[in-house]
C-alpha cells in the first residue's frame, strides 16, 4: 500500500463529543477528512472545532474517498454501517461493544472477509501507556500464578437521568443494559492481560433503580471460569459508581482504581511507567497515585495511541491490535452472563458461539 496518510472519516460524534478525534489527527499515518452525526448542530460545531468538513448524509461518508471508517455510533448502528463501508472499500475501525448481539458480530466478521477489508475494535484501556506494564506484570509471573481477577464498572449515569437514558434507554439498542455498555471495558481489559478467555459464567441482573430510564438492567453481578480455571468476577452498575480491575495471584496482587494503583509482586519491576522496588518490610504492598503514572505516560501517549496503531496495521497489511474475533468474544461473554441470569443456570460461552 502506498506510505501516504490514510483518509479517515468518522461518524458518530457524540462519544463524549468524541474524544478520538484528536487521536487521529495526531497520528502522523491518517488524515481527518470527514465528519459526520444526524445531529446538524454537532456536527457543524466541531466541524468548526477541528477545522474538518462535516455532513448529516452517510451516503456522503460512503462515497468519500476516506480509507477508515471510525464507527462511533449507538450500538445498534454498527453492523449496518460497518458492512456498508466495507463494501464501499474502507477498512473499519469499530467502537465497544462491537453489536448488541452474537449474530451481528458475525455478520459484520463475514462481510471483513468477503470485502478483504480491515475490521478492528477501539478498546480505548489499551492507548494508556501503564497497561502494557500491568499486562507485563500478569503474564511475567509477577504476582505469581493468577487465582482471580475482579473488573468494576459503574456509574450513575441512568440513576440521574430525570427520564429515557437516550439511545441507551432501549434495552435492543444496547444488547441489554450496564453490563453490555459498561463491563465491556474491564472485560476486554483483564482477558488481553490475561492472554486467554472465558469458558463458563453465572450471573445476576436486575434493574433495581432505574426502571424509570432504562428497559436494561442497571446491576450485574457475575462470576466465570476462565481458560486457565482461574476465577473472574465481572460487576456493572448504571445507579453506583466505583471502578476497580483487580488481580490476585499466589505471590502477589495488582490493584486498581480511578486515583491509584496498588502493588505486591513478587520481585522489583522496572516497566516503561511504573517502578515497583519490593519492600523490606512485612507488607510488600506500594500506593502509586495515578497522576504520577499519568505524568510518567505523557512522553508515551502518541506510541500507544490504538487508533494509530489500528492505521499502522492498514498500511503493513497485518491484523489489527484488537481484531473483530475479540469484539465477538466479549460480546458472546457478556451475552452468556445475560441468559445465565435470565435462565438461572451456568452458561457455557460456547453456547452463544453455537447460535451465531
Amino acid at each position: 500500500m502506498s506510505p501516504e496518510k490514510l483518509k479517515v472519516a468518522v461518524t458518530g460524534l457524540g462519544v463524549s463529543r468524541n474524544r478520538f478525534i484528536p487521536y487521529w489527527m495526531a497520528a502522523p499515518e491518517t488524515e481527518l477528512i470527514l465528519l459526520h452525526d444526524i445531529d446538524a448542530g454537532l456536527a457543524e460545531e466541531l466541524s468548526k472545532q477541528f477545522a474538518v468538513p462535516s455532513t448529516t448524509d452517510f451516503a456522503e461518508v460512503l462515497a468519500s474517498a476516506a480509507d477508515i471508517l471510525d464507527v462511533s455510533t449507538p450500538n445498534h448502528v454498527h453492523v449496518d454501517q460497518a458492512v456498508a463501508a466495507m463494501e464501499a472499500g474502507k477498512h473499519v475501525y469499530c467502537q465497544k461493544p462491537m453489536a448488541p448481539t452474537v449474530r451481528q458480530c458475525r455478520t459484520m466478521i463475514d462481510a471483513a472477509h468477503k470485502t478483504g477489508k480491515t475490521l478492528g475494535m477501539c478498546m480505548d484501556r489499551l492507548s494508556r501507556p501503564h497497561a502494557g506494564d500491568i499486562r507485563e506484570m500478569v503474564q511475567g509471573g509477577f504476582i505469581g500464578k493468577v487465582a482471580q481477577v475482579r473488573t468494576r464498572n459503574a456509574h450513575r449515569g441512568a440513576y440521574h437521568s430525570p427520564g429515557p437514558y437516550g439511545w441507551r434507554a432501549k434495552r435492543e439498542n444496547i444488547g441489554g443494559g450496564s453490563f453490555m455498555q459498561l463491563a465491556v471495558h474491564g472485560i476486554n481489559f483483564v482477558l488481553w492481560c490475561l492472554g486467554e478467555g472465558v469458558r463458563s459464567v453465572t450471573g445476576y441482573s436486575k434493574n433495581l433503580y432505574c426502571r424509570h430510564s432504562i428497559e436494561g438492567e442497571d446491576l450485574t453481578a457475575a462470576v466465570g471460569e476462565l481458560e486457565s480455571g482461574a476465577l473472574i468476577s465481572m460487576e456493572s452498575g448504571y445507579s453506583s459508581v466505583g471502578n476497580a480491575t483487580e488481580f490476585y495471584g499466589t505471590e502477589g496482587h495488582i490493584l486498581m482504581t480511578a486515583g491509584s494503583v496498588y502493588l505486591e509482586l513478587a520481585r522489583d519491576f522496572d516497566g516503561r511507567v511504573i517502578t515497583y522496588a519490593r519492600p523490606s518490610c512485612e507488607d510488600k504492598t506500594v500506593r502509586i497515585d495515578m497522576s504520577a503514572i499519568r505524568e510518567a505516560s505523557e512522553p508515551l501517549v502518541g506510541e500507544t495511541n490504538q487508533n494509530r496503531a489500528f492505521a499502522r496495521a492498514v498500511l503493513a497489511g497485518e491484523a489489527p491490535p484488537v481484531p473483530a474475533e475479540v469484539g465477538l468474544r466479549d460480546v458472546a461473554i457478556m451475552q452468556a452472563v445475560y441468559r445465565s441470569a435470565a435462565e438461572g443456570r451456568p452458561v457455557d460461552v460456547e453456547e452463544l458461539y453455537a447460535e451465531a
